[in-house]
């Protein structure tokens, strides 16, 4: 048996002292984080709303965007109803005293402005503009949230998901493609869409042809190009009559190449549909 002399007793007394110390102030730090995580959310960003919808108890979020709550663009509309709508305004924001206020990058800078001058600090997160930048979002905003376990299970669902998009394709040829939206828009370079693409194993003819962000391109260039894969996202097909015009025009039905349809809202709200969409190309790309 270990004795323990008189010298090393109050020298175990003080560590057991501190060991009680540390670990109180240890459980205190995390009490408190999870009493100050925000009770009262607002936000003034559709995608952000999308987000916070998968992050946080919904009981939490005071106000979201109107356009979260229409159906055309958002894919939680039938969901959020009874939720306060705003239409990025300051006067609707103020009255529901919220502990935080998330807006993107380019939101309502007006109202945003005088919300500070009231004193109501906003959070602005940036437009993901890389498929990494999505994950820094989910993983920040649920920091900011108190959910980081919950955001860094989305992140990693999200990943996983996308590497399955890269791992089926790795060996195959190329095919030729153009992501084609609203308004006989196609994405070219220095866009998300471009990254799933290349992910995808396909050849942007737009980026090919010297094209970067978002371009116009005539129904008759498209066909002269003679791509393979033709990609819509579901939304762009059903809410733009321009582009629905575009996709019905005889020449194209007739073109013979393969039309990829993906659930909407990568070019709107990537963060929230980056895994389903990835997991809808591999599987249209399969068939």
């Amino acid at each position: 048996m270990k004795i323990v002399t008189a010298v090393q007793k109050p020298i175990l007394l003080a560590m057991g002292f501190l060991f009680f110390i540390l670990s109180s102030f240890c459980f205190s730090q995390t009490a408190v984080t999870a009493q100050t995580a925000p009770q009262r959310i607002a936000s003034l960003n559709i995608c952000i709303d999308q987000l916070l919808w998968e992050l946080v108890p919904h009981e939490r979020l005071v106000s979201i965007s109107y356009l979260t709550a229409n159906p055309m663009w958002s894919p939680i509309a039938a969901q959020v109803k009874g939720i306060p709508l705003n239409h990025g305004l300051a006067e609707e924001i103020v009255p529901l005293k919220p502990d935080v206020i998330f807006a993107g990058e380019f939101d309502a800078p007006d109202a945003i402005a005088l919300l500070e001058r009231l004193g109501h600090p906003v959070t602005r997160l940036p437009l993901p503009r890389k498929l990494e930048d999505i994950n820094t979002q989910i993983l920040q905003l649920g920091e900011l949230v108190g959910a980081t376990a919950k955001a860094l299970s989305i992140t990693q669902k999200s990943s996983a998901q996308v590497a399955e998009l890269q791992a089926a394709n790795k060996t195959q040829q190329p095919l030729t493609a153009f992501w084609y939206s609203s308004n006989g828009v196609v994405i070219g370079d220095g866009t998300l869409e471009h990254e799933l693409m290349l992910l995808a194993g396909l050849r942007n003819l737009a980026a090919e042809r010297g094209m970067f962000g978002f371009n116009q391109l005539d129904l008759e260039l498209l066909l002269s190009s003679k791509p393979q894969v033709l990609i819509i996202e579901e939304g762009n097909a059903e809410a733009f009559s321009l582009a629905r015009e575009y996709l019905a025009h005889p020449a194209l039905a007739n073109a013979g190449f393969k039309i990829v349809r993906l659930p909407a809202g990568l070019s709107g709200c990537a963060a929230s549909v980056l895994g389903d969409v990835a997991i809808a190309l591999k599987q249209e790309l399969a068939k």
